[in-house]
């Protein structure tokens, strides 16, 4: 079994163990995985059927300042996931090895993304100083929203691919020397969340 199904399956029944997590596919409907199905069906229904039908939810939770509030918080921990996956890698020689250096460079991807999308919210939201009280209901500016959308669908397209390139990992014990690739572990029980934080954020909003 490849190393990054078993990271997928740690992360997700550790969150399963804790907390039954809803999975965002159309506005009404949620998808519930147990620990027996994650090896089969985390491809095609996670990265096909959840993460590629988010964007009508992505709008939803970006209506109101609230809302980008949200998900201005979950982006931020991201952010965070994905620089410690990478200081988790400085003493390792990763270029040697194509796959992992690969997922390397995805996760700084989703990290420059993820600055892009808080430096909307500060400078085209102008939303640094958010008072839940007196700007919660406010409605977003056109100019934030579709910005902040477009970002958004872009961090949810960077995240699959990293999943997709993390399922490609060696899970042969040593093969990359040095490098911690328990790491992995900690990232995607962060990414794996993106749905549900999404659809979270959307509630606030109504």
């Amino acid at each position: 079994m490849k190393f990054a199904v078993f990271a997928l399956v740690l992360g997700l029944c550790l969150a399963v163990n804790a907390a039954s997590v809803d999975y965002f596919v159309e506005d009404e409907d949620v998808i519930e995985f147990s620990s027996s199905e994650l090896t089969d069906t985390i491809s095609d229904a996670f990265l096909f059927g959840v993460l590629g039908r988010l964007k009508p939810t992505i709008k939803v939770s970006l209506r109101t300042l609230k809302g980008v509030h949200c998900t201005i918080e979950r982006v931020i921990s991201i952010r965070a996931a994905g620089i410690d996956f990478i200081d988790a890698f400085k003493d390792c020689n990763s270029a040697a090895f194509k796959d992992l250096n690969a997922v390397l460079n995805q996760v700084q991807t989703v990290v420059n993304t993820s600055n892009d999308i808080i430096n909307l919210n500060e400078n085209v939201c102008h939303n640094a100083d958010y008072n839940a009280e007196a700007d919660g209901n406010k409605k977003t500016s056109k100019s934030c929203f579709s910005k902040l959308v477009g970002k958004m669908v872009t961090m949810k397209k960077q995240i699959g691919t990293t999943i997709n390139l993390s399922k490609k990992l060696s899970s042969t014990p040593g093969v990359y020397g040095a490098c911690n690739v328990y790491a992995v572990n900690d990232l995607l029980s962060v990414f794996t969340e993106f749905p549900s934080f999404v659809k979270q954020c959307s509630k606030l909003t109504h």
